[in-house]
């Protein structure tokens, strides 16, 4: 039983975006019909490049950023990487995949 539970194909992309591109990127991410559904937060981001910030920034140390989450079947992962980079380039945007043990609803 327990390695049923376990036996997932589907994988977390995060991506760290500008605040700005926040709703560019939200409403490109629900005009996609393999995205079911996504979260966003608005997150600190530490570290890294310095050069990008603001003198406010700097002295602060951190820059404000927004984190969207997406879960989805590995099978199209890479068709939607290749399209947000298609769409986004040169945006600032940071991601990364995660593999997902397990996922789903509580009843």
């Amino acid at each position: 039983m327990e390695e049923a539970l376990y036996d997932n194909d589907e994988c977390l992309l995060s991506l760290v975006i500008p605040p700005s591109l926040a709703d560019p990127m939200v409403d490109w991410l629900l005009e996609q019909p393999e995205i079911r559904g996504f979260t966003s937060q608005p997150i600190n981001g530490h570290g890294g490049a310095e050069h990008v910030m603001t003198p406010a920034e700097r002295v602060a140390g951190y820059q404000k950023q927004v984190l969207i989450q997406v879960h989805l079947p590995r099978e199209i992962l890479e068709r939607v990487l290749l399209r947000l980079k298609d769409q986004f380039s040169g945006g600032g945007i940071h991601y990364w995949v995660s593999p997902l043990l397990a996922a789903g609803h509580l009843a």
